[in-house]
């Protein structure tokens, strides 16, 4: 997913904007593990460093258990950036723009559905009518499988 502007202003604790896969419980309860691909928050955003929080919850999988870091990264995280995860049989590796920032040794073997979202965690009741809609703007989504014999 290549993500732009955030939700809040840096350095606030506002917002969020996060990208996760998730089971769909279609099976049972159990497959509703997540691939937390990235969650930006706006109080770990600063004008050329930010931290993403990357990983596996593992909700109602006992199969899995949660496993969550928060990545420190030297970027501009209001500009376009690519975050991506690829996993495997063996375990599940986080990117950001193209570079391996994270590997989690768990494996989920179920349908998962994209989510993308914007979360605000007000300060208070009173809200001004004109700071909404709030705004999450996404380039491009895009999923693929590797060919059978590809090396990973």
């Amino acid at each position: 997913m290549q993500t732009g502007i955030f939700s809040g202003p840096l350095g606030s604790a506002v917002g969020q904007l996060a990208f996760w896969l998730v089971g769909f419980e279609e099976e049972s309860p159990e497959s509703s593990g997540e691939i937390c691909v990235a969650e930006l928050f706006g109080n770990a955003i600063e004008p050329r460093r930010c931290g993403v929080r990357v990983g596996v919850k593992a909700h109602n999988d006992l199969r899995l258990h949660d496993d969550m870091d928060e990545v420190a990264l030297e970027l501009d995280a209001t500009d376009w950036h690519t975050y991506s995860a690829e996993w495997t049989a063996e375990r599940i590796r986080f990117f950001v723009d193209d570079q391996l920032v994270r590997a989690v040794h768990q494996r989920i073997d179920y349908a998962l559905q994209a989510m993308v979202d914007l979360f605000e965690f007000p300060t208070g009741t009173d809200r001004d009518p004109a700071a909404y809609p709030k705004v999450g703007e996404v380039k491009a989504v895009r999923g693929y499988s590797r060919p059978p014999g590809r090396p990973r």
